[in-house]
């Protein structure tokens, strides 16, 4: 009896494991790309008009732009801004007041009044609200995806990160931790946030997303100028490189490439 048993769970194990490679082996891209990427900026700055955006259109593809509605770029060039949502690019969420965790290690800067450790869950997704009906009025749309300022998730000392699905679709974080398509965590997606990297650095990642068969993100700050930067050179010539590879590598927006994988999971 106690071999049949141990037999038995034996067999469950094998079943589990083969069904959870088979969904590996099957999960596929659009039009037999090997991988995805998305090309996310976040906090909303001038140099998103006025290198990115240009830049994109002259390779043919799409961004996602992460808005902080405090924005002084967004509140003085709003109709640049609701030009990206006309062209196809996607206007996400970033929060009203960009709220993080003063407490940490490296954020004196964070004002008093927007330390996520002084906040609730509730007073978050009252902001994340408040931020999706500002984008609203922007591109008409309701759907929408957030990523977390400084990559943090937790207010009060409590995680918001399995409530993020009341007021988002999906949600961008910050971490390295790639998996298979059907592993990946659409409350905490993973992303790469590169400062003062080469185009050829920029490239080796989208290669390394290719073997690994999944999806990629990339957390861009300021281009060619603002902060936390890259320069335009190294901005361009991933775009390219891109552009390029549009076969192997499908580039879209993180709402796009999210549902997708949310649809093709059955959930």
């Amino acid at each position: 009896m106690k071999q049949a048993l141990i037999s038995t769970i034996i067999l469950i194990s094998l079943a589990q494991t083969t069904t959870s490679c088979q969904v590996s082996r099957d999960f596929t891209f659009p039009n037999g790309a090997k991988a995805a990427i998305c090309l996310t900026y976040d906090d909303g700055l001038p140099s998103h008009i006025h290198n990115v955006a240009p830049a994109l259109a002259k390779y043919g593809l799409k961004g996602t732009f992460f808005v902080t509605m405090n924005s002084t770029s967004v509140q003085d060039e709003m109709e640049k801004w609701r030009g990206l949502a006309i062209e196809g690019h996607e206007l996400a969420n970033h929060s009203v007041y960009h709220p993080c965790r003063k407490s940490l290690p490296g954020m004196d800067w964070v004002r008093d009044y927007y330390d996520l450790d002084h906040y609730t869950v509730a007073q978050v997704l009252a902001e994340i609200r408040v931020a999706n009906g500002y984008l609203q009025a922007l591109d008409g749309k309701k759907n929408r995806t957030y990523a977390y300022p400084c990559a943090h998730l937790f207010a009060g000392g409590v995680s918001f990160k399995d409530s993020i699905a009341q007021v988002a679709t999906a949600a961008r974080g910050v971490h390295d931790k790639l998996v298979p398509p059907d592993e990946i965590d659409l409350n905490n997606v993973a992303s790469w946030s590169p400062t003062e990297v080469s185009g050829k650095e920029l490239i080796a990642y989208v290669q390394s997303v290719i073997d690994k068969k999944t999806l990629g993100t990339f957390c861009f700050h300021g281009v060619g100028g603002d902060y936390l930067s890259i320069s335009n050179q190294a901005h361009e010539e991933l775009l390219e490189w891109l552009a390029e590879h549009s076969s192997e590598v499908w580039v879209t927006t993180f709402q796009e490439v999210t549902d997708y994988v949310r649809e093709k999971r059955g959930k």
